[in-house]
């Protein structure tokens, strides 16, 4: 998995690509969440546009990730899945859990609106 990470109106977004299986690889994810911690970024968005498949693995990382983010106050909402991953996140109900968007701008608009 690779991360790429911008800013947009002071909100990070980190765009996911490849597959999250677990491992060294995808525990940098949990490594750039901490950093955005210690540097007082709490708002974030995640695409998963380019994610082709998640692991079970992959879900706890991303689980672990919003669980550390929200204990500082921070929020993170997750945008663009294709069809297999939402469906993953259907069948083990994150999406309940998760804001999932269709769009990056309006996982971002709905963090500018608290």
């Amino acid at each position: 998995m690779k991360i790429k990470k911008k800013e947009v109106d002071g909100i990070t977004v980190l765009e996911l690509s490849g597959e999250m299986y677990g491992g060294p690889d995808n525990m940098k994810l949990i490594d750039v969440v901490t950093e955005l911690i210690e540097e007082k970024k709490f708002d974030l968005v995640v695409s998963l546009a380019k994610v082709k498949w998640i692991s079970s693995t992959g879900l706890g990382i991303l689980v672990s990730a919003r669980s550390r983010y929200a204990k500082e106050g921070g929020k993170i909402k997750l945008c663009q899945p294709n069809d297999r991953v939402l469906g993953i996140l259907q069948v083990t109900r994150l999406n309940l859990i998760f804001d999932v968007f269709d769009k990056e701008a309006e996982a971002i608009e709905s963090l500018r609106n608290g």
